[in-house]
C-alpha cells in the first residue's frame, strides 16, 4: 500500500509538471514582474555602477554605467553594459512546487499554493541578482571588472552563488517548501511504510517458526 501510494504520487507529480508548464509559461510575464522589480531595486541600491533596470515580459535588463566596446557596422563604439536575464531560466521551480502539491493534495491546497508562490519570490530574486552579476562581471572582460572596482575574490563568490542559485536553490527550494507545507503527507507515508515493514517482518518470523 505505501509503495503503491508513493508510485502514484511520483507519476502524478511528473504528469502535473508536464501539464502545468504550459500555463506557467503564459503566466510567467506576470510572475516575473515582482521578481525583476525587487531584484532591480536591490541591485540599484547596492552597486554604484547600476543605474536602474527595465523589464520586457520575462526579461530583466540591468542598466549600468560600465562601458564596453560594441561592434557597430564594422566600427567599435563605446556603449553601456546592459546584461539581460530571463526569469524563465530559474522560475520553473514554481511549477515543480505546484506539481508536488497537486500530487499530494493537502488540506488547503489552493491557499498553500498561493502562499508558496509568494515565499519562493526571495529565492528567485537571489538567483536573478547573481545571474545579473555573472553576466555583468564574469563574461565581459577585465576592463569591465576594473571599472566596477571588484576584487578577484568577489568574482569567485559571484560565480559560486550564481551556480548555487541555478543548480541547487532553484530545484531544491520548491521541494523543501512542499515538505514544510505538507508534512502530513510525509508523516502518513512514513507511518504506512513502517507498519508495512513491521507486518512483513512479522510474516517472515511466522514462516520461520512454522
Amino acid at each position: 500500500m505505501p509503495y503503491s501510494r508513493l508510485f502514484v504520487f511520483m507519476v502524478t507529480s511528473v504528469l502535473a509538471l508536464v501539464v502545468l508548464i504550459i500555463p506557467w509559461y503564459f503566466l510567467s510575464p506576470y510572475l516575473a514582474a515582482p521578481v525583476i522589480s525587487v531584484a532591480g531595486q536591490l541591485m540599484d541600491s547596492t552597486f554604484l555602477w547600476v543605474e536602474g533596470y527595465e523589464r520586457h515580459e520575462t526579461v530583466g535588463t540591468l542598466l549600468t554605467t560600465l562601458n564596453v566596446a560594441v561592434n557597430q557596422n564594422g566600427r567599435l563604439v563605446v556603449g553601456q553594459l546592459s546584461p539581460e536575464v530571463n526569469y524563465r531560466t530559474f522560475g520553473y521551480g514554481l511549477v515543480l512546487f505546484w506539481a508536488l502539491l497537486i500530487a499530494s493534495r493537502p488540506k488547503g491546497m489552493w491557499f498553500k499554493m498561493a502562499l508558496g508562490t509568494l515565499i519562493l519570490v526571495p529565492s528567485q530574486v537571489f538567483s536573478m541578482c547573481f545571474r545579473w552579476l555573472r553576466e555583468a562581471l564574469l563574461t565581459s572582460g577585465a576592463e569591465v571588472v576594473r571599472q566596477a572596482g571588484v576584487h578577484r575574490w568577489v568574482l569567485e563568490i559571484i560565480a559560486y552563488f550564481d551556480q548555487l542559485g541555478f543548480l541547487i536553490i532553484t530545484p531544491l527550494m520548491p521541494i523543501l517548501l512542499w515538505l514544510i507545507l505538507d508534512r502530513a503527507f510525509i508523516n502518513r507515508l512514513w507511518m504506512e511504510m513502517v507498519m508495512a515493514g513491521a507486518a512483513e517482518a512479522g510474516d517472515k518470523k511466522k514462516s520461520a517458526d512454522s
